[in-house]
């Protein structure tokens, strides 16, 4: 047998076999995963481009949980938009302007819009919010639709319309059923005082830049997004300092959904408020600043922390 052998044994040769093997397993598994992940990010990018694009449906409001609304407030003059969103101490409130009381009840729509039947509104709802905020609606969506120089708003009110006041029931009064009988009821109260000697004609001060409900916000303005556009939220304590009091970070993570539908809002509505209501109630607001594609929100130095809870258990509460 010769001393160095050209044969390669069969030991040698299954060893070599194992190894090639091997590393083709390894390229190929390598192969595989680049192509997934490939595959994947691909994928994600057509579904994001598909999502963004969407035209959504108008959503409609939830009285249960949280709405996030438009207020529409634009331009740098606040006096001179619609709505005002004042943010002071612990609270936030949103004022229709005088801008806005104007674009509700024009002196040149029509005898319905006549500004004597927003008096007789401010009135109402001195007395009986529910009623007056009943009454008030169709005229802020009016008012709103003329704003944003939306062709036949006025179509938005009309005598015979039904008014639909929380927690009564029954067949609900028209508009003009509820004018009437409040007109009427001011009328008696007015002659009454001038036979009392309080003098003549009416002494009602009527104060617009007075606070809207967070119920006739969400009947009224655009919604945004709901409770089910979210996926989840969290409270984040920011602890206490020598210059500032604790405050609060709630965290709301975005389904596709809602990221699609906050990124084409954020598109056409730079620089506006947006107001988050829970329940009827606003609890905070914040502006867009700019053009966002994100798939969660961080509201950030949020004073309440009742209020704050409030917003992350509107989220949680119907995820488990």
């Amino acid at each position: 047998m010769p001393l160095f052998s050209n044969e390669v044994t069969p030991e040698y040769q299954a060893a070599e076999r194992v190894v090639i093997m091997r590393e083709r397993g390894t390229r190929a598994l390598l192969l595989v995963t680049i192509s997934v992940i490939t595959l994947w990010l691909v994928g994600g990018q057509i579904r994001d481009r598909i999502l963004l694009q969407k035209q959504w449906e108008p959503l409609a409001f939830d009285s249960e949980n949280l709405s996030v609304v438009g207020v529409l407030d634009r331009r740098g003059d606040y006096d001179h938009n619609f709505f005002k969103v004042i943010q002071s101490n612990k609270t936030t409130r949103v004022e229709l302007t005088n801008t806005g009381w104007d674009y509700c009840f024009p002196t040149d729509a029509g005898p319905l819009f006549d500004p004597q039947n927003g008096d007789i509104i401010k009135g109402v709802q001195a007395v009986d919010g529910k009623v007056g905020d009943a009454m008030l609606i169709p005229y802020i969506k009016a008012g709103l639709a003329r704003y944003r120089q939306i062709l036949n708003a006025s179509a938005q009110v009309t005598a015979d319309m039904p008014i639909e006041i929380e927690g009564q029931r029954g067949k609900p009064p028209t508009l003009v059923e509820l004018l009437r009988k409040y007109q009427e009821q001011r009328r008696i109260k007015e002659k009454a005082n001038e036979e009392e000697g309080g003098g003549g004609g009416s002494t009602t001060s009527v104060e617009h830049g007075t606070a809207i409900a967070g119920s006739l916000l969400i009947r009224s303005c655009p919604v945004l997004l709901t409770s089910k556009c979210f996926s989840s939220a969290e409270l984040i304590v920011q602890p206490a300092s020598a210059l500032a009091d604790e405050m609060y970070t709630v965290r709301l993570n975005l389904t596709p959904e809602g990221r699609s539908r906050f990124y084409r809002w954020s598109k056409e509505h730079e620089n506006e408020s947006i107001v988050f209501i829970v329940k009827g109630s606003v609890k905070t607001a914040g502006r867009v600043a700019q053009v966002l594609d994100v798939n969660w929100w961080d509201i950030n130095n949020v004073r309440d922390k009742e209020s704050a809870q409030m917003l992350v258990d509107a989220v949680n509460q119907n995820k488990k």
